[in-house]
């Protein structure tokens, strides 16, 4: 799977916040199979020039990630895919 600029996906003036936005977004990858087990994410500040956003709205759509255990941070290693949605 490519990661390419997905900033359009992003509505920054609606009501949903932004970290939510790429967190569905991202959820959606994994549910349909373009993200499989295993997969390695962009790091944080990749993901946020990705989704055109600031650092730590990208990082808050990792941490809700994780916090469903959707993902796993890895330290030195980076972010993985760690089941289908």
């Amino acid at each position: 799977m490519s990661w390419h600029d997905r900033s359009g996906r992003i509505d920054h003036h609606g009501p949903e916040y932004v970290w939510a936005q790429i967190a569905d977004d991202i959820r959606r990858d994994i549910e349909s199979g373009a993200l499989p087990a295993g997969s390695k994410l962009p790091g944080g500040p990749e993901l946020a020039e990705i989704y055109g956003v600031a650092k730590a709205t990208a990082a808050r759509a990792i941490t809700a990630l994780r916090e469903e255990g959707v993902v796993t941070v890895v330290l030195g290693r980076g972010t993985l895919v760690t089941r289908k949605g």
